[in-house]
């Protein structure tokens, strides 16, 4: 007797990388660690792919490198933001301030908006909870490892994002997105606007 057995294998299909939504806004916990110390401090993230815009406004506390990295400021934690202006340009301050506003690089150099489809060919990683939610992840290859969750759902909500801060084997940076915070829609112009005396060169020392 010829016996046939059939065997059924489940094939695990990952889902299609998220595209972020055009215009957004969300608060995030960012938490750095480097060199064995973590610290967490508030963000706040402004996004318009429409007009080739974003900011970050970081709280007290924080351990920006981009904040860091300014003459004089290498060890100061106090509120500090970038924005990428309709000029091209990306500017920073701290807001204790507002003259402190100076030009830090041109989006000609890769310094501008992170693209919608950043995620594009990225290696899906599987599934996590955070925060109460499931989150599907992805791998993106770059200077450094970039690891990205959104919600496992249709609207594909952003969860956590994470690099090695400046590498994996130093320290890492992390960002956790509130889901209750997360607005889709139109941003204010006037958050992306330089004023009058931002007209000068950041000076910009190695971290």
């Amino acid at each position: 007797m010829l016996v046939v057995v059939s065997i059924l294998v489940a094939a695990v299909v990952s889902p299609p990388a998220p595209e972020w939504d055009a215009q957004f806004s969300v608060p995030i916990n960012q938490t750095i660690t480097i060199h064995n110390v973590t610290q967490t401090s508030p963000m706040m993230f402004y996004y318009d792919a429409v007009n080739k815009v974003s900011r970050q406004d970081h709280g007290q506390g924080q351990r920006d490198e981009m904040c860091r990295s300014i003459a004089g400021k290498e060890f100061s934690e106090e509120p500090c933001s970038n924005f990428v202006a309709p000029d091209g340009w990306r500017y920073l301050y701290f807001h204790a301030d507002k003259d402190s506003c100076c030009r830090y690089c041109n989006t000609s150099f890769g310094c501008g908006v992170i693209r919608r489809d950043w995620l594009s060919g990225a290696a899906y990683q599987g599934q996590l909870t955070i925060g109460g939610r499931v989150c599907d992840g992805w791998l993106q290859g770059g200077n450094e490892a970039n690891y990205y969750y959104a919600t496992a759902d249709a609207a594909q909500q952003p969860c956590l994002y994470y690099e090695g801060y400046p590498t994996f084997k130093r320290g890492t940076n992390m960002w956790k997105y509130s889901y209750a915070g997360y607005k889709v829609g139109p941003q204010d112009p006037s958050l992306f606007q330089p004023w009058a005396s931002c007209n000068k060169h950041c000076r910009v020392v190695p971290l």
